[in-house]
């Protein structure tokens, strides 16, 4: 790979099983919330306006700051023979999950159950799922463990691409789909 070969993918996580069982729980959470408000202020009808608006208020307040975390997706950069991870938030708040070289990595593969063991055998410290759901088709890994590193089972989605800069930059460690 040559210095100039950059690359970003965005992978959206898709709402089904536990993301959307995260959802639901969010919905009653702030259902739940606005509810105790309204029986504060049924409970004091002198001050019934008063309580309903903050109430109002707060919720919404609750809403703003904790939705971000319902709607995530993933980042895979590759710039300059660096390989990084992120989870987004919000479309707007960035964690890097990992940042490595790629010459680092150790092996890179499709993740079907045969290559995952293999993965295991390199005993990994942690483990980075980053894929949009459990069913998501191109599903491939990645360990990593440079020097001084601790070592990384990382699950991503690859394209073509991403596939082709992860080949030249480390061709060693690279196993190609059976």
């Amino acid at each position: 790979m040559n210095n100039s070969s950059t690359y970003e993918k965005i992978v959206k996580v898709k709402c089904k099983g536990n993301q959307t069982a995260k959802l639901i729980s969010a919905i009653m959470g702030y259902v739940l919330f606005f509810s105790l408000w309204v029986a504060a202020a049924l409970s004091s009808p002198a001050i019934f306006v008063p309580i309903i608006t903050a109430g109002g208020l707060s919720t919404a307040l609750v809403v703003m700051v904790s939705a971000k975390y319902l709607m995530i997706e993933y980042e895979y950069s590759f710039w300059y023979e660096q390989l990084t991870v992120s989870k987004i938030y919000g479309k707007k708040n960035r964690r890097t999950l990992i940042e490595t070289e790629i010459k680092n990595l150790l092996m890179i593969a499709p993740a079907t159950d045969e290559y995952v063991a293999k993965a295991k055998h390199f005993e990994p410290e942690k483990e980075i799922s980053a894929i949009s759901s459990d069913d998501a088709e191109n599903v491939w890994l990645a360990v990593s463990g440079g020097k001084d590193e601790r070592k990384v089972l990382i699950l991503f989605e690859a394209d073509d691409r991403s596939l082709g800069m992860l080949r030249s930059a480390n061709p060693i460690a690279f196993i190609r789909k059976i």
